[in-house]
């Protein structure tokens, strides 16, 4: 019994209807700046969170989870690929391969500098999600892209295409350096036809980046052999592609194996440090929001001093006294946190489903990404709760300092 009295006595001091206008007041403020607060937070969250997830999904559609290479050197496709996935099939999903190269495209008296990337076609979606991204005309399935993608054909972005008013089934001219001279530019040409438009919905890749048969771009270059192996595998954790790296790098110790992260790492570590930030900035927002907590604690204990003295002539112990206050701070912090949470949940949901905020080109993405996730939701609960506790705990330990002799005699 005597362990629901100070629970009792906070819930009756926190919604007792005859309470003074001030500090009834001041509970108000108290709940709609942790509210705020909390909502304002989460929210930022949600968006960064957002951010980081389309950014990785976008450039991991396009980019394999892993590459193995050898800088300078050309690969053996058929015979490492065999090794890999003989040694390594419970790890692969998928084995494909590329080269990239530099080129001119030249149409209409147009020219731009693109980068040509020569794929296996018939391997390629195992890997990467590019049947997906091609917008013209419509793919049905992963399995057409060996189809469309024949032998001197290329697939061009979507921006480029609409710049140089390109369509499938037309042809322009590649402009392909010659290494005929150290002091003189040589270029040949050579007529391709655009056998689609892909749409990543990054404008880097959608303006500057064709893809074309592997064997056609050696030929067009001159060269065997492929300048990179890429992997997908059965899981896409970051410590699974840590162990796998490993593993494969041990295996293979004259090649660099990366994930496809390590191939963008100030990308990855900005994303990273935005969300932090955010997080710090954010939650000192939250915890200035929480000081208001120690006036209203304080301005509680002043008026209920009679209160206590007599609650400790009764035999309260001090700790309970202070857990009447603790829990009153605590009820606060939790139910105006938990209505943030839900408000930032039906904003986030919004934004998640009806992207209706358009951004400037200078972003990765075209319009306001957000994505909820748990772990997040907990994170930010959890850290409200302690700024919270923090900011009761102070005025709370103050309440069994009271003289209950004085007050008494006073009052």
């Amino acid at each position: 019994m005597i362990t629901i009295i100070p629970s009792f006595i906070a819930w009756r001091y926190l919604w007792h209807k005859d309470k003074e206008s001030n500090i009834a007041v001041m509970t108000k403020i108290c709940f709609l700046g942790i509210l705020i607060g909390t909502f304002a937070l989460m929210l930022t969250l949600i968006i960064t969170n957002g951010f980081e997830k389309t950014i990785h999904e976008k450039m991991r559609g396009i980019n394999a989870q892993l590459v193995i290479n050898s800088p300078g050197n050309k690969l053996d496709f058929d015979g490492i690929a065999t090794l890999l996935q003989t040694q390594f099939k419970e790890q692969i999903a998928g084995v494909s391969a590329n080269s990239f190269k530099q080129v001119i495209l030249d149409h209409n008296d147009s020219q731009s500098v693109l980068f040509l990337k020569g794929i296996i076609p018939a391997h390629e979606s195992s890997v990467t999600t590019l049947a997906q991204k091609v917008i013209a005309p419509k793919q049905q399935s992963a399995a057409e892209l060996s189809t469309l993608l024949a032998p001197n054909t290329i697939l061009v972005g979507d921006k480029l295409a609409r710049d140089f008013k390109l369509r499938v089934g037309q042809q322009v001219t590649l402009l392909i350096p010659e290494p005929r001279s150290k002091t003189k530019l040589a270029l040949k040409h050579h007529t391709v036809t655009i056998a689609g438009i892909f749409k990543v919905g990054l404008e880097e890749y959608d303006n500057n980046l064709a893809f074309i048969d592997i064997a056609t771009l050696n030929e067009l270059f001159d060269e065997q052999g492929v300048d990179a192996i890429t992997l997908a595998l059965k899981n896409d954790s970051d410590s699974y592609e840590k162990m796998t790296v490993d593993r494969i790098s041990k295996r293979f110790p004259h090649l660099t194996t990366r994930t496809w992260k390590d191939q963008y790492p100030a990308l990855v570590a900005s994303l990273k440090l935005e969300k932090y930030v955010m997080f710090f900035i954010l939650a000192l927002i939250t915890l200035v929001a929480c000081m208001n907590m120690i006036s209203l604690l304080f301005m509680q204990i002043q008026s209920k001093r009679r209160d206590i003295a007599i609650f400790q002539a009764m035999g309260l112990s001090h700790a309970r006294i202070r857990s009447i206050f603790l829990q009153m701070g605590l009820t606060i912090t939790m139910s105006a946190s938990l209505c943030g949470l839900g408000l930032a949940a039906l904003a986030g949901y919004w934004l998640q489903n009806y992207p209706f905020i358009q951004l400037p080109d200078v972003y990765y993405i075209s319009y306001l990404p957000a994505r909820m996730d748990l772990e997040i939701f907990i994170v930010v609960f959890c850290a409200t709760l302690l700024l919270g506790f923090l900011a009761t705990w102070l005025p709370a330990r103050k309440s069994a300092d009271l003289s209950v002799a004085t007050i008494l005699r006073q009052e």
